[in-house]
């Protein structure tokens, strides 16, 4: 008897897929392999996956929430998310970025209920308005179970921003609250961002995704047909003992590629809810210290911190005093066995450190 996804909870509303296999490298030294980002308490005493969780539960229910992470991280997750069934909890035997996930996460979902719509969504983002949030998710899965379409959450921009990629709407007036999506814009330049800001057509891609599973279905036909094709046995194996197998082999030829660019760029038409929530993707040292408390002198963290013509520094550190002196725009995190310094302006350089260590083979510090 097949003891798989399909045999869970009632078929009512969207199903919810979590993606949740990112490495969060960028904060390192906090950040590792074994305790991503999103297994992080970044902000308040809950994981982002936790939390993330929780924002879509009252309106999905466990039993319609899937989450899709690495192999290696599967165990941690069911741990932190116990109220799943432990089959909804899915590794990938091997990082693909998020085409693969995404078509995964829908033949998975499509297992729960066919005909419902499905909303894909990052584990590692930060939305603190939870009730604002749940109530764009239901608008979206309404319209994406009556029409073939796909809906994305715009983030209404509040700043010209350079590290974002952007949605183009039409002029016309919105339709319900929903707007035309024309283009995905890749990260632009500080002129044309303004321009944007200014322009009102234009909002920052938050990565959130709703679905109507046909219109996905004829997408990843369409522009990922290879990846349908090789995943597919593994969809139709889940709950049974041939799972684990087909998986594996499905992912070793699946190519990497993300989810934006293997589709939605190449969509003919989408459409866009504006959000009405806060949002921060959380990507970086210093994004979290835009949302972090005020600390002495003009700067923000979690630390015990003097700061002695010291300003502007984002700083977490426990369990030591940290003594700023004459320094500005820092990023200063300390672990028990590594310590970043930075510029502020160089946050997203970590990733070289990252390189660094990988080449010298220091895994202890990855």
């Amino acid at each position: 008897m097949d003891h798989g996804i399909g045999t869970h909870l009632p078929r009512a509303g969207g199903i919810c897929v979590i993606m949740a296999g990112g490495r969060g490298t960028r904060f390192w030294p906090l950040s590792r392999t074994r305790l991503p980002k999103q297994l992080l308490p970044l902000v308040g005493g809950r994981s982002l996956l936790r939390e993330t969780y929780e924002r879509v539960a009252p309106l999905a229910g466990p039993g319609r929430i899937l989450v899709i992470t690495g192999a290696d991280l599967a165990e941690a997750v069911r741990a932190e998310l116990p109220e799943l069934p432990a089959d909804h909890v899915v590794g990938e035997p091997i990082g693909r970025n998020t085409a693969p996930c995404a078509v995964l996460g829908a033949g998975l979902a499509a297992r729960l209920d066919p005909d419902a719509p499905f909303a894909l969504l990052p584990a590692d983002h930060l939305i603190p308005d939870a009730e604002a949030f749940r109530t764009q998710l239901a608008v979206a899965f309404a319209r994406a179970a009556a029409v073939a379409t796909v809906v994305t959450l715009g983030i209404v921009p509040d700043r010209p921003e350079t590290g974002y990629g952007y949605l183009e709407t039409g002029a016309d007036a919105a339709t319900d609250g929903f707007r035309r999506g024309l283009a995905f814009v890749e990260k632009p330049d500080l002129a044309t961002a303004a321009g944007y800001v200014a322009g009102g057509r234009h909002f920052w891609n938050g990565g959130i995704f709703v679905w109507n599973p046909s219109c996905f279905a004829a997408a990843a036909a369409a522009h990922l047909p290879r990846v349908a094709a090789l995943l597919a046995p593994a969809v139709a194996a889940h709950g049974t003992d041939g799972f684990a197998a087909a998986l594996e082999s499905g992912y070793r030829d699946c190519p990497a590629e993300s989810i934006d660019y293997a589709v939605m760029e190449r969509l003919d038409g989408f459409e866009v809810l504006p959000a009405a929530f806060r949002w921060s993707d959380l990507g970086s040292w210093d994004a979290w210290g835009d949302l972090a408390a005020p600390l002495e002198g003009g700067n923000r963290g979690e630390a015990d911190l003097v700061a002695i013509d010291a300003d502007g520094n984002v700083v977490r550190a426990a369990g030591k005093l940290v003594a700023l002196v004459g320094v500005r725009d820092l990023v200063v995190v300390d672990t028990p066995d590594a310590l970043l310094v930075c510029r502020k302006a160089d946050a997203q350089r970590i990733k070289d450190i990252i390189a660094r260590l990988e080449g010298a083979g220091r895994r202890d510090l990855l």
